[in-house]
């Protein structure tokens, strides 16, 4: 080292010069190359089967990205309120990035008319009504519609949403920006008075987080430089001592960000904080050498002998703290949140540079002896510090209190991290009280969410079957937590039908599903439902939190339903069984309805007991033909024959003849095939023709299956009102109910393929198909949970191999791992303080928070290693302990505090930032920062003068007193 020294001396020139050119060119670098980058997607694990099965969605579907413009009013059934969408939804659909735009004014709309079903938009062409009479039809109509309350207007009608589908692979900060510059220029031509506009979702999320980071930096950077110049001038009194340290730091940061140019990295949301904690971090080094060098100069001894026997001195524990600080950044390298280890690495990175330029710039600078002269007055008065000795010696009188007062504080902490729970809400990362944070928490209230749950269908999606279990899945997955608002074709074809025919179920046949489908296939909304090839769906619900603590719960719940599902189903023929396995099917059927009611009531939050959804259930199923139902079946049948849709015309004497027919047939099961109604047509009109008469048989089997269905269905629906009629969503329990139950009037029953043999007995014949599907959970939410799992082995792993790292290294040192074991209690108990302060204040761990323990073990060990080399030096020197700490507490102790100052200051910066994260992660570093200073100063020195290791006694590698007299 001392060679070393001699070199960089002579040499200052030439290392000043070079250190000037670099940090031109990096500097240069990092103006030029560097970005920044929120977009939380691209800090996964591109590795994990989760994520990868989220980017080939994106690429399936067409996009990943679903942003939200949020339009607040005081009505938005007002002409102005909807021309103001009009004309936004215009806007949006120019803008490049932009898949497709969906609002009030063009989302797709189902409606009846005399010629059948309309599949047209809910405001024709985007003409926007002025007519309030007109409006306020549209109102209750879309009120009336889950697919649009909740999805595009509040319940409350105050809020609007116009959904934006990003897309794949666009750029989504500049898309962004566009929208809101196209929001602008709408804006500035008209706008109701009360109208205000917010931006949610995910690319307007990642908008606000960029934006954030660049915030972050200009604020925090500048902030940072003034509290250390203030730090600095405080702990040692020379502007040598604020303007050396800064130029190190300065330089090392400009380098770091400059290799990350070089690479090609980008700004996150970690490292774009990194410049801050490299200035605090910078300095603690600079410090230590700073305060050893006015030592030496206090002594009388020239800049060139000080610098040299200052970096003779400190070179090496400052290379070996250096590494420990390393050790704990590098050690979130194994974590799988790519955020963090590419922080944890830049910032180790960033210390090794540091260390570089302390020891070949600021021996350099010190050895011209710039500005401070042999024992000056600021020199002289550094040999005693008021109060040290006081303390040094309260610590030496009173080290059983210091070792009580650990006790009860290690029991306090104990008790609290238990209380610690996991959480990694990513919208805290957003200021309180912004326009971003205030758009999410809209989006939580009033529309279920902004976080896409996904559920994939593989399978013969026009197959009734499928679609009827994907209508299943869906009841069930909205009893889940924080689960809301479906979105799939399944739904879709329900709710065509139920404009059709007035119940929300799906088709009986192929056909009838295929009729539906060919009127939508074409339009815009369903690239988001259906794969190219027709053989995927995905099914979109909304997760009503970021908050991973609930998230995993839901995330889980859904898992363990859709496993419970069969991956093949038989389509069962209930006519062509009898006996025993009818019984069998007959109760499965009512088991599986009962179900279902159960889910779609515990939906609305009504209660209801068992008994009272089997007898709903049981009312539809065991319904029975009487004279009333008969009438009322003839009358429909009449009603058919006698308008304009009926495909023979036929004289009323020959409509009474095929209605009193058709009704006689009716057996007790209430059922009647199109065959026989076609021989009753004939045997009353010999002239028709076979064609003519099965054409016309399967509009009145459709008709009897309609009428018979109300009937039986209304039975059920009288017993199910009395348990939702002081419910505000009755009309839609009953809409959806009618659907569920609507399923009792089927002749077919699904069954899991694997358990129809055992069901069906000597009946195995009646299997009509049996139809294959695949189902399973995918989308951010499944990658966040698996993510959340891996936090807390991650923060073990990390922590574990820092300590273990720092216990060897220090072992080594020390050549004592008695030594080695003092050297780590400070800062294992600054960790545990660090997580009773988390569990008594309710602090989430988080991918911000996990990271802390690891870093403070890195940050801490530095004072430790410090002190107990001074101390042994100061020992071995005098051979008394009172005086060696002393001596240690006015010089290395009072560069700890400096450090602490000036590194926890640093970190406490990080309060000012945007982000609520953040702001906790600072917050929480710089207290432990303050913690592990004190153990150091305090309970490290018990421990020495307690436990007496030999490492104290033994001699100094060098002959020479201390530095320091007394």
């Amino acid at each position: 080292m001392f060679f070393l020294a001699r070199w960089i001396i002579k040499s200052r020139w030439w290392i000043i010069a070079a250190t000037l050119l670099l940090t031109g060119f990096m500097g240069w670098k990092t103006v030029q190359t560097i970005s920044l980058n929120a977009d939380f997607s691209t800090y996964l694990s591109q590795d994990d089967p989760l994520v990868q099965e989220y980017n080939r969605i994106g690429e399936v579907y067409g996009s990943n990205s679903t942003g939200m413009v949020l339009i607040t009013a005081d009505k938005v059934f007002t002409s102005e309120t909807l021309g103001l969408i009009n004309r936004l939804t215009e806007a949006y659909s120019d803008v490049e990035g932009i898949r497709y735009v969906t609002s009030l004014t063009n989302v797709l709309d189902f409606r009846k008319t005399e010629w059948g079903l309309e599949v047209g938009k809910l405001l024709n062409k985007g003409e926007v009504p002025g007519d309030p009479k007109v409006l306020a039809r549209l109102e209750e109509y879309v009120l009336n519609k889950e697919r649009y309350e909740g999805n595009l207007v509040s319940n409350d009608e105050t809020t609007t949403a116009i959904i934006l589908r990003f897309a794949n692979g666009s750029n989504e900060f500049a898309t962004s920006l566009l929208v809101r510059e196209a929001s602008d220029q709408v804006l500035g031509e008209s706008v109701p008075g009360s109208a205000t506009l917010y931006y949610g979702g995910m690319p307007f999320l990642v908008y606000n987080m960029t934006l954030l980071i660049g915030q972050n930096m200009t604020v925090l950077i500048p902030l940072m430089l003034l509290l250390l110049i203030v730090v600095l001038y405080l702990g040692l009194r020379h502007w040598t001592g604020v303007v050396f340290p800064l130029t190190v730091v300065v330089v090392s940061t400009v380098w770091t960000t400059g290799l990350m140019g070089l690479w090609g990295l980008q700004f996150d949301l970690l490292t774009g904080i990194m410049p801050v904690v490299l200035i605090a971090l910078g300095s603690a080094d600079g410090i230590h050498l700073m305060k050893r060098f006015y030592e030496r100069r206090q002594l009388g001894e020239s800049p060139e002998k000080a610098a040299r026997f200052t970096f003779r001195d400190m070179g090496t524990p400052i290379i070996l703290t250096t590494i420990t600080t390393m050790v704990g950044f590098a050690s979130l390298s194994i974590s799988d949140f790519s955020v963090i280890r590419q922080f944890g690495l830049l910032t180790a990175l960033g210390v090794v540079l540091a260390l570089v330029v302390t020891l070949t710039l600021l021996p350099a600078l010190l050895s011209f002896g710039v500005g401070f002269e042999a024992k000056t007055t600021v020199a002289k008065n550094r040999g005693k510090v008021p109060g040290t000795d006081r303390f040094a010696g309260w610590v030496f009188n009173h080290r059983w209190t210091l070792v009580s007062a650990t006790a009860v504080v290690v029991a306090a902490s104990l008790i609290a991290i238990p209380r610690i729970k996991k959480d990694v809400d990513w919208t805290l990362c957003l200021a309180e009280g912004s326009d971003a944070y205030h758009a999410e928490m809209l989006l939580r209230d009033k529309f279920g969410g902004s976080l896409p749950l996904q559920v994939v269908v593989r399978g013969d999606l026009k197959d009734p079957a499928v679609l009827t279990a994907m209508r299943t899945v869906e009841r069930k997955l909205q009893t889940v937590s924080e689960v809301s608002k479906p979105q799939s074709m399944a739904n879709i074809i329900g709710e065509m039908n139920e404009v059709m025919n007035d119940h929300f179920v799906i088709p009986k046949t192929r056909q009838g599903v295929t009729n539906l489908w060919f009127l939508v296939e074409d339009e815009e909304e369903m690239e988001q439902m259906i794969g190219p090839e027709e053989d995927e769906s995905l099914m979109n619900f909304k997760l009503g939190t970021w908050d991973t603590a609930t998230l995993v719960a839901s995330v889980d719940s859904v898992n363990a339903y859709l496993k419970t599902l069969p991956s093949k189903m038989a389509v069962v023929n209930l006519e062509q069984v009898s006996g025993p396995a009818r019984t069998r099917l007959d109760q499965l059927r009512q088991t599986e309805l009962a179900r279902e009611l159960e889910w779609l009531l515990q939906r609305y939050g009504v209660a209801s007991t068992e008994e009272q959804r089997n007898r709903i259930v049981a009312s539809a199923l065991e319904f029975t033909i009487n004279d009333a139902i008969r009438s009322q079946v003839r009358s429909s049948l009449a009603d058919y024959l006698q308008s304009p849709q009926a495909e023979l015309e036929l004289s009323s004497g020959r409509i009474q003849t095929i209605t009193a027919a058709i009704a006689r047939s009716l057996d007790e099961a209430a059922t009647t095939s199109a065959g026989q109604i076609a021989k009753q047509i004939r045997q009353a009109n010999p002239g028709v023709t076979r064609e003519d008469a099965e054409w016309l048989a399967g509009s009145l089997s459709a008709v009897v299956d309609e009428s018979l269905g109300e009937a039986r269905i209304g039975l059920a629906l009288n017993r199910l009102d009395p348990l939702i009629n002081e419910t505000a969503d009755r009309s839609l329990i009953r809409k959806y109910a009618k659907g569920l139950l609507w399923r009792t009037a089927d002749a077919q029953v699904l069954v899991d393929a694997a358990r129809a043999p055992e069901l069906l007995g000597d009946y195995t014949s009646a299997i009509d198909r049996k139809a294959e599907w695949n189902i399973y959970q995918a989308g951010m939410p499944s990658v966040l949970k698996s993510m959340e799992e891996n936090l807390t082995p991650t923060q073990v792993e990390s922590l574990l191999l820092s300590l273990v790292f720092v216990l060897i290294l220090l072992a080594i040192i020390f050549r004592s791992s008695l030594v080695a074991f003092i050297g780590v209690a400070p800062i294992t108990l600054t960790i545990l303080i660090n997580f009773a302060v988390m569990g008594y204040l309710g602090i989430g761990l988080d991918s911000f928070t996990a990271m802390i323990a690891s870093i403070i073990i890195g940050l801490g060990i530095d004072t430790d290693i410090h002190f107990i080399s001074r101390f042994r030096e100061e020992f071995n020197a005098c051979g008394d302990k009172l005086k060696a700490l002393k001596t240690t507490l006015s010089t290395t102790g009072l560069a700890i505090v400096t450090n602490a100052l000036a590194v926890g200051s640093g970190f406490l910066v990080l309060l000012f930032a945007g982000g609520q994260h953040i702001r906790r992660f600072g917050g929480l570093t710089s207290l432990t920062m303050f913690v592990s200073a004190t153990f150091s100063l305090t309970l490290l020195a018990v421990l020495l003068l307690w436990l007496k290791p030999k490492y104290l006694i033994g001699k100094t590698d060098r002959k020479t007193k201390p530095v320091t007299k007394n």
